[in-house]
């Protein structure tokens, strides 16, 4: 019987050793063509990520060009609801007083 605790204490021990030698380390180092496969998708995922934020940015951009150069583009245009509105909270000081100018202008040409 003692003979048999002696055993499990030593595999015990081996199993705690190996344990503490691997420390989660591979078993293997990886070759060239994987470390240049794992940076590729590196930077896929980071051009990703660039066009993502890129897009978001320019959905609220609103240019002449869609508007038309003839006169049809005033008859072409319409009232926006509320939901398809900007988010304000992205607008800089400079554009909010861009806008509020353009706003008195348009009111003063309004009552004259």
């Amino acid at each position: 019987m003692r003979n048999l605790d002696y055993k499990t204490v030593f595999i015990s021990l081996c199993i705690l050793h190996l344990v503490f030698v691997c420390e989660g380390r591979p078993l293997r180092k990886r070759t060239v063509s994987e470390v240049q496969l794992m940076h590729n998708l590196g930077e896929h995922r980071q051009v990703q990520e660039r066009r993502e934020w890129l897009q978001m940015r320019l959905r609220g951009i609103h240019t002449a060009l869609a508007r038309g150069s003839s006169g049809e583009a005033g008859r072409s245009r319409r009232r926006l609801r509320p939901e398809e509105l900007p988010d304000l909270s992205d607008l800089t000081p400079e554009e909010i007083q861009y806008a509020l100018n353009l706003l008195e202008k348009l009111l003063k040409s309004n009552q004259s």
